[in-house]
């Protein structure tokens, strides 16, 4: 049997001392639909990153268990019927997620057989920093240009500015 995920979070109306009788709820929704190894873990009252139905806080929780696909359908119809406590949830199949996360890494390996080494370790460098960059847009060999040499500055001395200064004066500008 394959092994699923329900993430959820409850409203901050439900106090903290109704979140375990709560959470014990929806456990016995995932037993009462075929889930079978159950672990389940409080993550504890966050603050969501927008509001949802006038809610700023939320408790997020977690069960990990196995069941069959037609009792993962009709759990996750049983939670959305429970929209006064339950204001988000999602249930991923952990096997077809682990699955995905390999397929997409030999598609990687392939599409990096044609960069050069130094390329991909830049790349795989920039994957551990949590913060999100801007993507660069990659630059053609032959778009790169050799740097300009600098030409030389003239050097000027007071002399040179004040005849400058005195030959723009006296030039008639009515002509």
């Amino acid at each position: 049997m394959p092994r699923y995920e329900l993430m959820y979070i409850l409203a901050s109306s439900v106090s903290d001392d109704q979140v375990p009788t709560t959470a014990q709820t929806i456990e016995q929704y995932v037993t009462d639909n075929g889930g079978t190894e159950i672990t389940h873990e409080q993550l504890g009252k966050k603050k969501l990153a927008y509001p949802i139905k006038k809610t700023r806080n939320g408790h997020y929780g977690t069960i990990v268990f196995t069941a069959e696909g037609k009792g993962v359908n009709s759990l996750d119809a049983k939670i959305r019927t429970q929209k006064a406590t339950i204001i988000r949830h999602i249930i991923v199949n952990i096997d077809e997620h682990l699955e995905r996360l390999e397929k997409d890494k030999e598609a990687q390996a392939k599409m990096n057989r044609n960069r050069p080494p130094e390329a991909i370790a830049a790349d795989n460098s920039e994957q551990v920093v949590p913060e999100a960059k801007p993507a660069a847009k990659p630059v053609r060999e032959a778009a790169v240009k050799a740097p300009k040499a600098e030409t030389p500055k003239a050097v000027v001395t007071e002399e040179v500015l004040d005849e400058e200064i005195e030959k723009a004066l006296s030039e008639d500008i009515t002509k």
